[in-house]
């Protein structure tokens, strides 16, 4: 084999500026999410948790929380509190119904996506709503210009449309505001809101059109309930079948959730009806925005859904979970329609060294509720957070938190383990006088595992690797962090071995990541006849152990020792 040099190779970039001497990570889990839900990280985390929630007022709110995993039916986690002010059920339990409100959202695109797929998200709502084909776009300040809004932009709150066009108008209970225009009879919002009757299709749709425009579509976003409304007419007028039979029949059906409704189950005890006026609202054709109502354990369930891709083609999924736009916070984007929250999550609970993960969440709230479905992808784990109550913002903040702060982590280092006892060791070639060895570890306090030497034939490839990224090996200990790119191939189905993919990323031990760090765009640099130099193809046995190793730009299979 010809030695390394860099006269050898044809770099497809040259060393860039967007990289430091530092584990810069890549976007995505740092090691395979753990598959064992009583791994010892997570069943530590229990006290942690309940100890964070010692603070809340347990008189005045009840609330129902789940954690809950994609590799295991069962809930990794769950309590339940009931008021002692009576707020609803006799006793809170997992069965218990609660109004959703907004999560709403989530499900109706969910259930877009189960029955018609995403290949209609660049289609104009006009193509499905006649009545908006025929509005008129005189001034753009005054008008929507319904012809560029789009089924994905209204799933994604950026379609430029407002938030509501009766729901909570002010003219549904007073009549006159000082300072503000006379209202024509024809002006007063008649149905839609509290205390109204519901509108119908042309009522809602006459109202709808007289809604100013927000922004222009895909400008900015902006939170709207209506969105939903459009997006469900929509999905009808493809299908043929009502919304509200589209949601039963492609989720609630398949995914068994009989304590889920669509509106609310009237003669139903097991509730949280608090208050009153909040469980009883009926949104009518609005409800895919917010009229939906489930149990913990259901909306548990449809969470994992999700995550295990039960329902949609696995791309679907994770071009679904994906952002969609940017908001005016660094550390908010929005998806479809994903209330995406950038988090800063440390590598071990004691490590001052933190990657960025991003939650998908939804959530709801009306009246007395507050609700949220939050997944992390990274951890193959979700939340499920009902409140409702007196004090439930208060109650709802200080758990969501705490799941950040308690569940996240612990999810990153019981991961963390499994990758440890997984891959971690000593790996060799057994080719006859192939002088060649790898290493592969964890680096205390850095997230990702740590490949701290690679000798291929007997030359130092990984000061070449490290060096040719960008990194000055000279500058203290180097190496490569390996990150799992979702990529697993079978190799022995009935067996149950299977190979895992890598990719590693050069940096100097100990050297925090620079916020303009770019392995996104300096990935891949390392290539010999077309074949990766940063990739590494773990064997894993049947018993979860990595029993070799290749890495195919060095042409070598290097096995466990």
């Amino acid at each position: 084999m010809k030695p390394f040099s860099s006269i050898h190779l044809v770099w497809i970039a040259a060393a860039s500026e967007l990289v430091a001497a530092q584990n810069c990570p890549i976007l995505g889990p740092a090691y395979p999410a753990v598959t064992n839900i009583a791994a010892p990280k997570l069943t530590a985390a229990k006290a942690r948790f309940d100890k964070a929630l010692e603070s809340v007022n347990r008189t005045s709110t009840s609330f129902a929380v789940q954690v809950y995993s994609a590799h295991d039916d069962d809930l990794i986690y769950s309590t339940y509190n009931t008021a002692t002010a009576q707020v609803g059920a006799a006793t809170v339990g997992p069965d218990t119904i609660w109004r959703v409100f907004s999560i709403s959202k989530a499900i109706t695109v969910y259930a877009f996506l189960a029955r018609l797929g995403d290949g209609y998200w660049n289609e104009p709502i006009t193509k499905f709503i006649p009545e908006l084909a025929n509005a008129p776009f005189r001034d753009p300040t005054r008008d929507v210009n319904w012809a560029e809004v789009t089924l994905g932009s209204l799933a994604g709150q950026s379609s430029g449309l407002t938030r509501d066009y009766s729901l909570r108008d002010a003219s549904t209970v007073q009549t006159q505001i000082p300072g503000f225009r006379e209202l024509k009879d024809s002006e007063i919002v008649k149905c839609g809101s509290f205390g109204l009757r519901t509108c119908n299709r042309t009522e809602a749709l006459r109202t709808i059109m007289r809604t100013y425009p927000w922004a222009l579509s895909y400008r900015t976003p902006n939170y709207s309930t209506m969105a939903f409304q459009l997006l469900a007419y929509a999905a009808e007028n493809i299908t043929g079948e009502s919304f509200d039979d589209i949601v039963v029949d492609q989720l609630f059906k398949p995914l068994n959730l009989t304590r889920s409704s669509v509106p609310i189950p009237r003669n139903e005890t097991n509730v949280v009806n608090y208050s009153t006026a909040a469980w009883e609202l009926d949104l009518g054709d609005l409800s895919p925005g917010g009229g939906y109502s489930q149990s913990a354990s259901d909306l548990s369930t449809l969470g994992r859904s999700i995550l295990r891709s039960t329902l949609l083609p696995p791309v679907v999924t994770r071009g679904w979970l994906s952002p969609a736009i940017h908001t005016g916070s660094l550390l908010h984007s929005m998806g479809r329609p994903w209330e995406i929250v950038r988090h800063r999550l440390p590598a071990t609970s004691t490590s001052n060294i933190t990657r960025n993960i991003d939650i998908y969440g939804k959530q709801g709230g009306g009246g007395a509720y507050t609700t949220l479905l939050a997944l992390s992808p990274d951890h193959d784990m979700g939340v499920s957070i009902m409140t409702a109550g007196d004090e439930t913002q208060e109650v709802f903040n200080t758990i969501r938190q705490a799941f950040l702060d308690v569940w996240a982590v612990a999810a990153e280092e019981a991961a963390r383990d499994q990758a440890e006892a997984t891959y971690a060791g000593s790996y060799v070639s057994k080719a006859a006088g192939d002088n060649s060895s790898m290493v592969v570890g964890l680096s205390p306090g850095e997230p990702a595992l740590f490949v701290s030497e690679v000798i291929s034939n007997g030359t130092n490839a990984l000061e070449f690797i490290t060096n040719n990224f960008g990194v000055d090996p000279k500058k203290g200990k180097y190496g490569l962090w390996l990150y799992p790119m979702g990529l697993v191939g079978e190799t022995k189905p009935e067996g149950g071995k299977k190979k895992v993919a890598f990719r590693g990323w050069p940096g100097l031990v100990g050297v925090k990541a620079d916020e303009l760090c770019g392995s996104w765009a300096s990935s891949d640099r390392v290539r010999w006849g077309n074949y990766p130099g940063d990739l590494y193809i773990f064997e894993v046995d049947e018993g979860g152990k990595a029993m070799a190793v290749e890495n195919p730009g060095l042409g070598r299979i290097f096995e466990r020792v």
